[in-house]
């Protein structure tokens, strides 16, 4: 990998100013800590913070399981749907903000099953968010079900109910995330293939700190369209062609990445190695105020650190359009406007 290079004036505004789309992204992991430690207090929740600083130290992680026992103390923040609305509002403020004009956003259901809470109502608390934010910014938001694999399959049915039940309330997609080593892909054959029958788009959390093996299960027996993160697939020749034939995208976080260790080094990180594969790939913050970052410093990581240029940044852009959950004539109208502003902004740039 090339020494990290700062970034022209003309790439940097181009990156702040394109519009873009996110297709990896937690809801839980965009609250503020400000908010955070108001919905702690409004609900009556104990949280091991009591300031700012307090849940910024909070965040600093020393691998992947850490940064997973931080994200389910946190969630216990979010009870009522009031708390769903304002999080999903204030979601679609900071996107808009970055030019984000269509997200998908996935919730941890269990997280909410397990203390109780209604499902529907948290549903239709984030869509209700949504929908104040797309009235006021134009921002899409689009929401997925991520279901914690450590907690087995049997929970995974009375989940996927809950998911499918809210098909008409918003919910497009179903995933598996959580503890990757707890759960091989496998498992949930059965589930996905429920998922796929009721309507809901699938993808699944795969190859992140567990090997290929993981990737090829997420593909192959859960018949997935897009994998999060997938960084290991670089490891296999043969599963990096099987994902070209097949066309899976994988969401990639970079920042995440780094700061969970599933990769230990920006030197390490496969991003350049897959796209220059020939890897459909998308650039996403994934919890990106648990991880300090933006979408639009991933874009710039990925200019300074592995030589995207604004072509490169483009054609990951409009591919991730094709590759998200929009029914097929809303992308192609998504895909024009983007590129009449890209197009317009470039000329603007002279980049």
């Amino acid at each position: 990998m090339k020494p990290q290079q700062p970034l022209t004036p003309a790439l940097d505004a181009f990156i702040t100013r394109m519009p873009k789309v996110e297709l990896h992204l937690h809801l839980e992991g965009t609250i503020t800590p400000r908010t955070l430690l108001a919905l702690a207090s409004r609900n009556g929740v104990e949280i091991p913070a009591r300031d700012e600083d307090g849940v910024a130290q909070l965040l600093n992680y020393r691998n992947f399981h850490d940064f997973l026992t931080v994200f389910m103390t946190l969630a216990r923040s979010l009870v009522r749907f009031q708390d769903f609305e304002q999080v999903g509002y204030e979601l679609g403020a900071y996107l808009a903000a970055q030019q984000i004009r269509y997200a998908e956003v996935m919730i941890s259901p269990v997280q909410y099953q397990r203390r109780g809470l209604n499902l529907d109502e948290v549903v239709r608390g984030a869509v209700a968010g949504f929908e104040r934010a797309r009235e006021r910014f134009g921002v899409r938001i689009a929401l997925a079900f991520d279901y914690g694999r450590q907690f087995g399959v049997d929970l995974g049915w009375q989940i996927l109910e809950a998911a499918i039940r809210n098909r008409p309330n918003g919910v497009v997609a179903w995933s598996i995330g959580g503890d990757e080593t707890q759960g091989p892909p496998e498992a949930f054959a059965e589930i996905f293939a429920a998922a796929r029958s009721a309507g809901l788009r699938v993808m699944a959390h795969a190859g992140e700190v567990v090997g290929p093996a993981s990737v090829w299960g997420a593909v192959d027996a859960l018949q997935v369209e897009r994998i999060g993160h997938g960084i290991r697939s670089i490891d296999d020749p043969e599963l990096l062609a099987h994902l070209r034939e097949r066309r899976v995208m994988l969401d990639i976080c970079p920042t995440s990445n780094l700061r969970t260790g599933a990769a230990p080094s920006k030197a390490a990180h496969p991003l350049r190695r897959l796209f220059d594969a020939g890897v459909r790939i998308s650039i996403n913050s994934d919890d990106p105020v648990f991880f300090g970052t933006t979408l639009v410093d991933e874009y710039r990581l990925a200019a300074q650190a592995y030589d995207f240029s604004a072509d490169d940044l483009v054609a990951v852009t409009l591919d991730a359009i094709t590759a998200s959950f929009l029914p097929s004539e809303e992308q192609a109208v998504l895909r024009e406007e983007f590129e009449r502003e890209i197009a317009a902004l470039r000329t603007a740039l002279r980049v």
